[in-house]
């Protein structure tokens, strides 16, 4: 006699019209495991749990209610070395942890990690498996990403977001490892001047994505109130004295001073005082407006959200890269719907985006 709670596969299996063999040729286990799952005999991985509730249109709750006693899983690590409290994605048929570090260090967690073995981490489970399988991860340094996140969040519908601060190349690179849903990019290139197409050719060989803009913006030099500095170009910059806020490698605001440095002679490796090195927009605008530096390449938004002085340098294209297979997935689709809404559309325009190529598409063979 089978001491497992009762659960509901076999009725939506039947409901479905489907025989156990052709379910389990659905969820890839075998005839025998299904049997044993909905004679209560078995009781199924969180993954095999996952995939059982797909096939049927249903929700792991609505399967097993709360049979499901395996809180444990093992899942793909985002960042070497993760410990303690994590984020979690389920993309292209695995768990992908998330450190919640830094701007995120006031998030909730998903789970918590257990043991790790190389790239592997066991995790439990804090949320529901059906919920966390919902979670859609968006990577890129703008802040806009957040606000959609908190906007598509604060709504009904499918879809659970999470904003992972990166820089562009950081977030090209995993969307290539399909370690996020979507990758936000501004990467101007080097030799021809073209924004972000070179890069994400690159970074997805491999892979059919779709480019969509989500808008423009201004990149430049956060200056410190008052600008004591007396900062009025770039190759200010260079002067002694002066304390730079810079992004990391592989950054598009990085990309953006390197070049605004060589234009003058000189480069990072150059300047008379060690930069600081900070992640984000916000974190070089939070660096000068604390004082801890005295000028920083970011966006304009960054330095309205702090209040600070803003000297343009460059009108950069935002562009979000998506795997062409989610762009009708209900979750991408609220996303891209509620990008283009003249609600979303105003609050980017008040914070210094020009949203008047919002939702535009780009093509990867684009030259221009």
């Amino acid at each position: 006699m089978s001491s497992l709670p009762p659960n509901r596969v076999r009725t939506l299996r039947e409901t479905a019209q489907l025989s156990q063999q052709a379910l389990a040729d659905a969820v890839q286990i075998t005839r025998q495991s299904v049997h044993l799952i909905e004679t209560g005999r078995s009781m199924p991985s969180v993954d095999v749990a996952l995939r059982l509730a797909h096939a049927l249109d249903s929700t792991v709750e609505t399967l097993f209610g709360m049979a499901t006693q395996e809180q444990v899983l093992w899942s793909e690590s985002a960042s070497p070395a993760i410990t303690g409290r994590v984020a979690l994605a389920h993309l292209q048929g695995r768990w992908v942890s998330y450190p919640l570090e830094r701007d995120l260090a006031g998030r909730s967690a998903d789970a918590l990690v257990t043991r790790s073995r190389g790239r592997k981490v066991e995790v439990e489970l804090l949320r529901s498996v059906s919920s966390l399988s919902e979670q859609v991860v968006l990577m890129g340094c703008a802040p806009a990403l957040g606000l959609l996140a908190d906007r598509l969040n604060a709504r009904s519908g499918s879809g659970r977001f999470l904003w992972l601060s990166r820089s562009s190349t950081q977030a090209l690179q995993s969307l290539a490892r399909g370690q996020t849903h979507l990758a936000g990019v501004h990467l101007t290139d080097a030799k021809t001047g073209i924004d972000n197409v070179p890069d994400v050719r690159r970074h997805t060989r491999q892979q059919d994505v779709a480019m969509i803009t989500l808008a423009s913006w201004e990149a430049g030099i956060v200056l410190a109130a008052g600008n004591p500095k007396g900062i009025h170009q770039s190759a200010d910059l260079r002067r002694r004295g002066v304390r730079l806020a810079i992004r990391e490698s592989g950054s598009g605001a990085r990309r953006l001073l390197e070049r605004e440095l060589a234009r003058s002679g000189g480069s990072v490796a150059s300047l008379f005082d060690d930069p600081l090195e900070v992640r984000g927009h916000l974190e070089v605008a939070a660096a000068v407006c604390m004082g801890a530096a005295d000028a920083g390449i970011a966006t304009k938004d960054a330095a309205l959200s702090f209040g600070l002085p803003f000297l343009p340098l460059a009108e950069e294209r935002y562009d979000l890269v998506i795997p062409s297979e989610l762009q009708s997935e209900p979750r991408m689709q609220r996303l891209l719907d509620l990008m283009t809404a003249l609600t979303f559309r105003k609050e980017l325009s008040a914070i210094g985006y020009d949203v008047r190529c919002c939702g535009e598409r780009v093509t990867k063979e684009s030259s221009t």
